[in-house]
């Protein structure tokens, strides 16, 4: 009898989401009796003749920890890479250069292996399917409350903020929640911006509909992105896929083509029957694809492998600390306790559009935004709805230096932007106290032109937590500052201030 023991390779600085991945693929091995184990420490590892190893996904491993499992072609011969990026992406291509030095490829979808094998890389279909552990059906059927109308959850790409530009007067309408998140280096824990495990499955079981755009114009389907919302009972509108078995449009999920979100989102949220049943097929058709009928492809393949000579070891890691931006960075500001208040208000501020027309120090809060703003919504109601104003930021759009729809204002409150050079939007409702505060601690005139950026700062420095309004209920009469970046002279201020302010 041949044995087999798949190991699966990790960075402890990867994203946190192919942890999960490894978790739900090793509970799966479990079920049909398959040995497997997970290392962050590849180079402590003892290897057994039997040892498969598995990257999730290749690129991302190597770019962190050094092209040590393709020096040693032992190693390399060895070593499964499955892949979750999607064909138009310079991830996907690392992916394929990477895996053409390995042993085996498996990609979760079957338009991506289509890709891989374009690219002369014979890459296999693992088809995802039903996990037990992911499964919020239960939750959501025993009367649970549904907290979010509708979600969109990914990343920042302009193609996807653009397309949810376009429709934000039916999200705002639907008091939508777009919880955006940032790639610019891998996303390790959860936070505001980021939603993980137990966390992402608890919001989207309390979610009405989710909603899926590509990241680019081709018609890739998200998978993974599904499948999780099909675990959690939530219904999927997503735009136009391709490669979707045995999930179908109209059954399993709706979609959309890109220029008609708005009007298919209002059409679609009217039809609550429609969608508790599409919801419904879903997860049942998912019940009925178990990853552990699915798993025998990654058994199939890591057997062959064995017929390969065994390392004698596995190289070491290389990375001893994160990638990237320090995003704990905030926790290190030295905060101000005492704040210096001077009740007055500079030209600056009288500038701004505010709700009452003119500063009073008897407002319950003050509008601070570029001139010309609009509302969707009355800022009293966004702000009695949030239980009061002290600092929040607001998600606006508009169009782009290009014309384009975009959103501003994406980010939660997260000071750690402010130290790399970026402000977190410039529609804000606050506490008039701290307008004031603000004013009279940082009495500078370069920055009165970004009176947001003199408030952020201010909270920072002081402890005052913000909160976001995840939803364009504003809307921009000026170009859209897609970017949030902070002036390069400004930014370096800003990183003195806020490493000097006690």
């Amino acid at each position: 009898m041949v044995t087999l023991r798949i190991v699966f390779v990790l960075s402890p600085y990867q994203n946190v989401f192919f942890d999960e991945l490894a978790d739900a693929l090793g509970l799966a091995l479990d079920d049909i009796g398959v040995e497997r184990c997970l290392t962050v420490a590849p180079g402590e590892h003892v290897v057994r003749d039997d040892d498969v190893f598995v990257l999730l996904p290749p690129h991302e491993y190597v770019a962190l920890e050094g092209d040590g499992f393709l020096r040693d072609s032992a190693v390399a011969l060895r070593t499964i890479g499955i892949s979750a990026e999607q064909p138009h992406q310079s991830f996907f291509e690392r992916n394929a250069a990477v895996g053409a030095e390995l042993g085996a490829v498996l990609d979760f979808s079957a338009r991506s292996v289509a890709a891989f094998q374009r690219l002369g890389v014979d890459a296999r279909h693992l088809r995802f399917g039903h996990v037990p552990s992911w499964d919020r059906m239960a939750e959501r059927r025993n009367a649970r409350a549904i907290e979010t109308p509708v979600l969109y959850l990914g990343n920042h790409r302009p193609r996807r903020l653009s397309t949810l530009a376009s429709a934000a007067e039916e999200l705002s309408l639907a008091c939508a929640r777009l919880v955006v998140s940032d790639p610019g280096e891998p996303n390790r824990v959860n936070g505001p911006s980021f939603f993980t495990g137990a966390a992402k499955r608890e919001l989207l079981a309390s979610t009405g509909l989710l909603v899926n755009i590509h990241q680019s114009d081709e018609p890739y389907f998200e998978w993974l992105r599904f499948v999780e919302a099909a675990h959690c009972g939530v219904p999927v509108l997503t735009e136009r896929s391709t490669d979707t078995e045995p999930f179908e449009d109209g059954v399993h999920f709706l979609s959309f083509e890109r220029s008609e979100l708005s009007g298919v989102l209002a059409a679609v949220r009217s039809e609550q029957r429609r969608l508790d049943d599409v919801a419904a097929a879903a997860h049942a058709r998912l019940v009925e694809t178990p990853l552990s009928d699915s798993i025998g492809t990654l058994v199939e393949v890591a057997s062959a492998l064995l017929v390969r000579p065994p390392p004698t070891a596995l190289p070491a890691r290389t990375r001893s600390e994160p990638i990237g931006r320090n995003r704990s960075i905030a926790n290190e500001f030295p905060i101000l306790t005492s704040p210096m208040i001077r009740h007055r208000v500079a030209d600056g501020f009288r500038s701004l559009w505010r709700r009452t027309g003119s500063y009073s120090a008897d407002s319950s809060f003050v509008v601070v935004a570029p001139l010309g703003t609009s509302w969707r919504r009355p800022p009293d109601d966004l702000v009695a709805e949030a239980g009061g104003p002290v600092l929040l930021n607001v998600m606006a759009d508009g169009l782009d230096a290009k014309g384009t729809a975009m959103l501003e204002g994406i980010r939660p409150w997260e000071p750690w932007r402010l130290w790399f050079g970026e402000h977190l939007g410039r529609v804000l409702l606050v506490d008039p106290w701290i307008v004031r505060a603000a004013e009279g601690w940082l009495d500078d005139a370069d920055f009165d032109a970004v009176p947001h950026l003199r408030i952020q700062l201010y909270a920072a420095v002081h402890g005052i937590e913000g909160a976001h309004l995840p939803c364009p209920h504003a809307s921009l009469a000026v170009s859209v500052d897609a970017s949030h970046r902070i002036d390069t002279a400004l930014a370096a201020r800003c990183r003195k201030i806020l490493g000097q302010s006690g």
